[in-house]
């Protein structure tokens, strides 16, 4: 099938203005705290930037581009003048409303720049938009299927000279369970219900009767009872099968970036992927926003492809370790590249560290270091926040936390120094023991401890959720707190209390304070060259005075 070259950015989930939140141990400056508040604004600023430097040829924002709930002055305002923008460039901007955003919020703003475009699920015309004179694209919010109306709307556009417009739609999960549910109550409902609905034409369904079929028949032809929208019959008739016979496939690029799965996704059942695959094919689509979804998300379709790019900037860790939208490149022969594009100021990283016996507080700061700048920034990176997981002997771990080495991390490696750009650093420091020696057998009540915390079923989300539901002491509204707790919960930071506690309690010999606590070189701290000098110093009039005191 042959379309239009074109080239777009896809952005969603930008929730403009909500701010972003950050766990660290140190206090956050006025200067820090504004970038968190303003962090989903810059995220914009990068996708409107990213449309002007790569020349696209139209902007698609697919839900929640703000949230309309927080009645915020400052997301509007920046919405406006991001379009604005683009509209200076010639750059078109359609808009699919979401669940934050929801149509009514759209409509409620009358000084939209004449390039955008909100795509309202109410209207089954799409929207098009036509490069060259020709047309090039079309985008719709409606699931309504058929070519035209009983008022002659053209729902399905078709391009001219063998050229067709590269069609894009919206998919959710929510509504698919919502149009499940209502199925199910349609197929729960009475018989007479049904019966009274058959001669009601104007409702824009038909049912044709069984015929000889009875009701419960074990060979029951699949064609006797069909049911049709009237909007798609055609005087009267069945609606004719679309797409001809010539099967309709969009071909993936094999140098996209995006490495999406090919057939199907954790969250994603396989009753969503068939709904998924009759809308593709019922519509005519080659492109569907997935909407709802926090996750970066492609599935390559026999029909197109279903694409969410995440969010923009998100709002926490448990969201995701960074935000980005996604140019997505259509080339006249069909063929797809999906590319994403960086696009938030924060980010979130997690490294992992081996702690040796050895280890001191000068050498555990240098490899710290070394970490970081094994690490890439991303282009619109401006601050990181880094929880780094320390795993070791729990000797070694608490001489490094009577050390302050969470104190010493945000002095000593507050900045990362990178091609010219300084990147700020957040630390969140969690340390990790590994288990005590086990004696042979393990027979002893330290053994016995460590071989029970350490079974494999006994933090999982099912063994806690089993705990609170079991406990008669809890209300019901004690019982949903804790639960909607559940998902926030490090079972290996639960882990590591429980053996620093079983540690005090059965192996005080392996918990046991270093005799040391601090290292006496000053070579093994982190000292300026002034600090260095005048404990020099002051050692060396220690040994001058021990010389008198003995030659006297």
């Amino acid at each position: 099938m042959a379309f239009h070259p074109q080239r777009f950015i896809h952005a969603a989930n930008l929730r403009l203005d909500v701010p972003v939140s950050v766990h660290t141990s140190e206090t956050l400056s006025d200067e820090l705290r504004m970038a968190f508040e303003d962090a989903t604004l810059f995220a914009f600023d990068e996708v409107i930037e990213g449309c002007i430097k790569r020349d696209v040829d139209f902007l698609l924002l697919s839900g929640n581009v703000f949230v309309e709930a927080d009645r915020s002055l400052r997301a509007r305002l920046a919405l406006l003048k991001g379009c604005r923008r683009l509209e200076e460039y010639g750059i078109h901007v359609f808009v699919l409303p979401g669940d934050a955003d929801p149509p009514e919020a759209w409509r409620a703003i009358p000084e939209l720049p004449e390039n955008v475009t909100v795509c309202y699920s109410s209207s089954p015309e799409p929207m098009e938009l036509y490069l060259n004179d020709e047309l090039a694209t079309t985008v719709s919010a409606s699931i309504w299927f058929g070519e035209a109306d009983d008022f002659g709307i053209q729902v399905l556009a078709k391009g001219g000279e063998g050229v067709q417009p590269f069609r894009i739609g919206v998919v959710s999960k929510a509504k698919y369970e919502e149009a499940r549910r209502m199925a199910a109550m349609a197929a729960s409902a009475s018989d007479e219900v049904l019966s009274s609905s058959l001669p009601n034409l104007a409702s824009g369904e038909k049912v044709e009767d069984a015929g000889s079929n009875a009701a419960g028949s074990a060979d029951v032809n699949e064609e006797s009872t069909t049911v049709w929208r009237s909007i798609d019959a055609e005087d009267g008739e069945r609606p004719r099968k679309l797409g001809g016979s010539s099967p309709r496939r969009i071909q993936r690029s094999l140098e996209t970036l995006e490495a999406g799965p090919a057939d199907s996704h954790p969250s994603l059942d396989p009753g969503f992927m068939s709904y998924v695959d009759e809308m593709m094919h019922e519509g005519q689509l080659n492109f569907l926003a997935l909407t709802g979804e926090m996750s970066r998300t492609t599935l390559w379709r026999e029909g197109g492809v279903v694409h969410c790019p995440g969010t923009t900037q998100p709002r926490s860790q448990m969201e995701a370790s960074g935000g980005a939208c996604s140019l997505v490149e259509v080339s006249a022969s069909g063929e797809v590249r999906i590319s994403p594009l960086d696009t938030s100021c924060v980010d979130w990283k997690q490294i992992e560290v081996q702690v040796e016996g050895s280890t001191t507080l000068s050498s555990m700061l240098q490899q710290m270091k070394t970490r970081l700048i094994e690490l890439k920034p991303g282009v619109s990176d401006r601050i990181w926040s880094v929880q780094w997981i320390l795993r070791g002997a729990l000797p070694v771990l608490q001489m490094l936390t009577r050390s302050d080495l969470e104190v010493a991390a945000t002095v000593e490696l507050d900045e990362l120094n990178h091609s010219g750009r300084t990147i700020r650093l957040l630390h969140d420091i969690r340390t990790i023991p590994s288990s005590w020696p086990v004696g042979d057998p393990p027979t002893a009540l330290a053994d016995q401890y460590q071989l029970f915390i350490t079974r494999s079923r006994l933090l999982s989300d099912d063994s806690l959720q089993s705990m609170i539901d079991g406990d008669d002491d809890l209300t019901t509204g004690w019982k949903q707190r804790l639960t909607s707790l559940l998902p926030s919960l490090d079972p290996e930071q639960i882990l590591a209390r429980m053996r620093t506690d079983g540690a005090g309690w059965f192996e005080p010999n392996y918990g046991v304070e270093l005799e040391e606590e601090l290292p006496q070189s000053p070579d093994d701290l982190i000292l300026s060259d002034d600090q260095a000098e005048t404990l020099r110093a002051d050692e060396s009039d220690e040994a001058y005075d021990e010389e008198e005191d003995t030659e006297e």
